[in-house]
Formats: structure tokens, C-alpha cells, sequence
């Protein structure tokens, strides 16, 4: 009998409200579900995408928490085949992402078709590169996020799948009809796969949904948005005999508590009380909504507030949000919140264009222009994103440049060694 676990959307290294907490509630997440396949004993584990939440900017910790959960598979001989998701994928210009660098290591296989000349190469997986696996009599064929380009190659792809005892198609793509979000197309793109693939294994939408025993989805191991609060997910285990068999293993999440609470007055203990109502012994987020009027939100100390939602709920997170009843006060805007949507709009633009992940350098000549329109401080940040990614203000694409001494120390071009796959080379400082 084969037993194989699915999971997809682990986000690694996830800050979520800028908390360390959260960020290792992530990861032990995904330490769970390496630990419950372990456990089962499964054949293999599959990733259908967004392993990290970050391309790039990955921190010694975050690295260490995916080598560890790995090492522990590896250790008993289960073999994890991945995708790499949107979160996961290189950028325009680069080839090596943080999957590869895993695959490199033994640690994971990182399947993705290869292009020459516009023309798809699918062939086995040769330890470094590979768009299928072939793992004791079952096929894995992979293919990693492509956003506008997905329904294209899905259909030249389709030509290249060879069916085997059992076959199983794994993509980073969402499903229409189940989450508004950019990066979906219609199941029956996905239904034409039969016949020739047993089993497609889906990731980026994360809720969980099944459609005809045939397309799986097991949505994100843990909460990313408290829009996804009511959502049902986890991993797969899937038991292959006569027939499929799955269960959803619906791992054990941070909690989330939402509360609103109307102050007519300053009455912190008329708060306290409130809160009283809602403790839990589960360390939570805390969302609270608080409604009041403008005289009244002026009077209010709203870190005082937090102090108390700390002394009684003692959640890892709090997040007051204020609802002024008037339309004389203005609310304070959060611009952490504001900045994140306005990321991930231009992310989502981007996405049908070949340029990049180029949201900081997008938001830097917003900025420029905002303040005074300094043609010299333009020209170089067009010039830094046009000739060869060159440091703008002391960073490039999002990413920390090395400070370099003024001797002629030599530093290792560690990038290039890899993806050329030659012995590392040192780069002479100028």
C-alpha cells in the first residue's frame, strides 16, 4: 500500500504582525507534519509550494528550521518532492532559488520543467534539475508557480505527461471559485489531466477542498490572514490501495480571538470586565475592535488598553483597531497594514510582467516623487533596476548589500559558483 503525505503554503520565516511567536508558530507547524509523516511511516511527503514566505531576505533561523525538519525526514529514508510557489520563486534575472540551494543539499527534490529557446524540456530528475521523480512505481511530475503563464504551460506540459502504475501532477496554482485571489484558473484546465495523472496535489489557495477525488488542495498549515480564520486546513495523509483514501489532518494553529467592544467613556475596568468574559489559557492573537466617539477616543490611552488585553487574555499579539462613531475624529491610519496591501497590489501587477520582483524600488520612486521630483535621485534608481540589479541607496531588489573594506579583500560570488555548478569562485574586489 502507498501512504504519502501533502502539504502546501508552510510560509517559513512568516513574522506574521512583526512577531517572533508567530514566526515560530509557522515552523512548528511544519515540524509537526514532517513529525506525523515520520510517524506513518509514508513512502514520500510532497510540498506543493510556498515552503518560505520570503524569495529572498531568508535569516540564518528561518533556513534552520526548514534544514531541521528535513534532516528528520531524510534520517527515515522519506524522500520530500517540492514546487516552488510564488513566495518561493527566483526573480526575473535569477536562477537559483533558496528550493534549489535544498535540492543541492539532499534535502529535498525541487521539480520544475526547463526551457531552451522557448521550448519545454521535461526529463527525470538527475539530483540537481527535473520536472518528474519516479519514486518504487509512482510518477511525480512537478511545476512551479507561473502566474499569468500558468493555463499555457499547463497545456504544453499536459503533452509531455506520461502515465505510470500511479501518477501525480504537483503544481503551485489555485482553483476559481473558492478564494478571490490572483493566480487561479478553472478546474476543468486541471480536469483534462485525467486518465493520465491519478492524483493532482495543488497549493496556494489556503483552504482545503477536494474536487472528484481527483484534485486535492490541503490549504496553509497555518493562519495567515484573519480573513482565513473559518477556513478548514492542514495536510493530507493519503492511502493508496484498491483506491484513494485521504484524511485531513487538521494540524493544532495559534489561536485567534476577534473582539469588539463599545467604551462610552474612558472605563478601563468596564474593559477589563469585558475582557474577563474571553479568557482562554491559549496565549491568542488578539484582535480588538473598539467603538467609541471622537471625544472619547481622545481621552483614551490606548497603550494602557493594550495592558490590560495583556494582563488578562496574554496573547502573543495585540491589535487595537478604533471605529470613531463620528466623522469629525480621522482614525489613526495604520500604515503598517496599509503598506502591506499596497505591496502586495503591485506584487500581484507584477506577476504578469517579466520584471521582477521590483516592489521596493516601485515604492522608492513613489517616495521620490512624493517628496520633490529630484531627476538625479530618478535616474538612479532606474539605472540600478535596468543595469544589472546595481545597489540603490545601499540595497538591490530588496536584498542587504555586503559592505566591501577598501582593501582588496576577496569575497566568495557564492550565487554564481551554484547555478553555474562549478567549484566556488572568488570575485576580486575593485
Amino acid at each position: 500500500m502507498l501512504k504519502f503525505v501533502h502539504m502546501a503554503d508552510v510560509h517559513l520565516g512568516y513574522r506574521q504582525y512583526n512577531s517572533d511567536e508567530r514566526a515560530l508558530d509557522f515552523a512548528q507547524a511544519f515540524l509537526s507534519a514532517i513529525k506525523f509523516a515520520v510517524e506513518k511511516k509514508v513512502d514520500f511527503v510532497l510540498i506543493a509550494g510556498d515552503l518560505f514566505h520570503k524569495r529572498s531576505d531568508i535569516d540564518p533561523l528561518t533556513l534552520a528550521q526548514a534544514t531541521k525538519a528535513l534532516e528528520k525526514a531524510k534520517k527515515a529514508g522519506i524522500p520530500v518532492v517540492a514546487v516552488e510557489g510564488n513566495h518561493d520563486s527566483t526573480y526575473y534575472k535569477d536562477t537559483f532559488s533558496w528550493l534549489d540551494y535544498l535540492a543541492r543539499a539532499g534535502l529535498i527534490v525541487n521539480l520544475k520543467p526547463e526551457f531552451d529557446e522557448g521550448e519545454m524540456i521535461v526529463e527525470d530528475w538527475d539530483g540537481e534539475k527535473g520536472a518528474y521523480v519516479d519514486l518504487d512505481g509512482v510518477r511525480i511530475y512537478g511545476m512551479k508557480y507561473y502566474g499569468s503563464l500558468t493555463e499555457k504551460i499547463l497545456d504544453e506540459y499536459s503533452k509531455r505527461i506520461r502515465s505510470g502504475d500511479f501518477t501525480i501532477f504537483m503544481a503551485h496554482v489555485g482553483v476559481e471559485g473558492y478564494v478571490n485571489m490572483h493566480g487561479c484558473i478553472s478546474s476543468n484546465r486541471l480536469h483534462r489531466l485525467k486518465g493520465k495523472v491519478d492524483y493532482v496535489a495543488l497549493g496556494h489557495i489556503h483552504k482545503s477542498f477536494v474536487e472528484d477525488d481527483f484534485i486535492f488542495n490541503p490549504g496553509s498549515l497555518e493562519t495567515c490572514e484573519i480573513s482565513e480564520l473559518e477556513f478548514r486546513r492542514g495536510f493530507f495523509y493519503v492511502e493508496v490501495d484498491e483506491g484513494i483514501r485521504y484524511e485531513l489532518i487538521e494540524n493544532k494553529r495559534r489561536d485567534f480571538v476577534l473582539l469588539e467592544y463599545r467604551m462610552e467613556a474612558p472605563d478601563y475596568e468596564g474593559l477589563r470586565s469585558y475582557l474577563e468574559k474571553h479568557r482562554r489559557n491559549t496565549n491568542p492573537v488578539v484582535d480588538l475592535t473598539i467603538t467609541t466617539d471622537r471625544a472619547t477616543k481622545g481621552m483614551v490611552d490606548e497603550e494602557r488598553v493594550k495592558k490590560i488585553v495583556a494582563e488578562v487574555l496574554k496573547p502573543v499579539v495585540v491589535r487595537v483597531r478604533w471605529n470613531v462613531s463620528d466623522g469629525f475624529f480621522k482614525p489613526k491610519i495604520d500604515f503598517d497594514g496599509k503598506e502591506s496591501i499596497e505591496r502586495c497590489v503591485l506584487r500581484q501587477i507584477l506577476q504578469n510582467y517579466d520584471y521582477g520582483d521590483i516592489v521596493d524600488e516601485i515604492l522608492r520612486l513613489k517616495s521620490i516623487f512624493c517628496r520633490s521630483f529630484n531627476v538625479t535621485m530618478v535616474d538612479r534608481l532606474v539605472e540600478g533596476i535596468l543595469f544589472e540589479n546595481k545597489p540603490i541607496e545601499g540595497k538591490s531588489r530588496g536584498e542587504e548589500q555586503p559592505k566591501e573594506e577598501e582593501s582588496g579583500e576577496e569575497v566568495w560570488d557564492w550565487r554564481r559558483a551554484y547555478v553555474k555548478r562549478g567549484s566556488a569562485r572568488k570575485r576580486q574586489k575593485l
